[in-house]
C-alpha cells in the first residue's frame, strides 16, 4: 500500500542539515513515522485523513494547502530529521547492522548527537505550536479539527 507524505524529499533536505546525497529510501520512512507520531495527534485523525485524501486527489487548496505548505511543511522536516538522526550512521544488510564511517569527517559522539537531536526537537516543537495556532485561529476553515 502506498503512503501519502505531506512533504517532499527536496523539502526535507532543503529544510534540514541532511545532505543532498543521502538516499531518500533511508529518509522517507522517517517522514511517514513523524507524520503519524507528531502531526496526526496534534491535528487529529479526521483532519489528517482529509489532508491525505486531498493530496492523493491532487485537490489540495485554500486553507488546507496553506496548512500543509506553510505550517506542516515547517515542522515536519524537523520531526523527520529528529527521528532519523540515531539511524543515519547505521546500515542493515543480510541480517547484520553495520556502522558507517566517513573518509572525510569525524562521527559525532553520542553526547554531540543527542545535543543536535535536542536542538532539532526544539525547532520542531516551535513550528508545531505555530501550526496549532494557525489551525485554531482559522478554526472555521478546518471543521475536521473539532471532530
Amino acid at each position: 500500500m502506498a503512503y501519502v507524505l505531506f512533504i517532499s524529499e527536496s523539502k526535507l533536505k532543503d529544510s534540514t542539515a541532511i545532505n543532498l546525497n543521502v538516499d531518500p529510501q533511508i529518509l522517507l520512512p522517517y517522514v511517514l513515522q513523524a507524520q503519524r507520531i507528531y502531526i496526526e495527534p496534534k491535528i487529529g485523525t479526521d483532519l489528517y485523513e482529509k489532508l491525505e485524501a486531498e493530496i492523493t486527489a491532487g485537490s489540495l487548496a485554500g486553507a488546507y494547502k496553506t496548512l500543509v505548505d506553510e505550517y506542516i511543511g515547517d515542522c515536519l522536516p524537523s520531526w523527520a530529521f529528529h527521528m532519523c538522526i540515531p539511524y543515519l550512521r547505521f546500515k542493515t544488510e543480510n541480517g547484520n547492522i553495520y556502522s558507517k564511517t566517513s573518509e572525510t569527517g569525524t562521527a559525532l559522539s553520542t553526547e554531540e548527537a543527542q545535543h543536535l537531536r535536542e536542538e532539532v526537537r526544539n525547532n520542531a516543537e516551535y513550528f508545531t505550536e505555530r501550526m496549532i495556532k494557525y489551525i485554531t485561529n482559522n478554526i472555521s476553515s478546518f471543521p475536521e479539527y473539532n471532530t
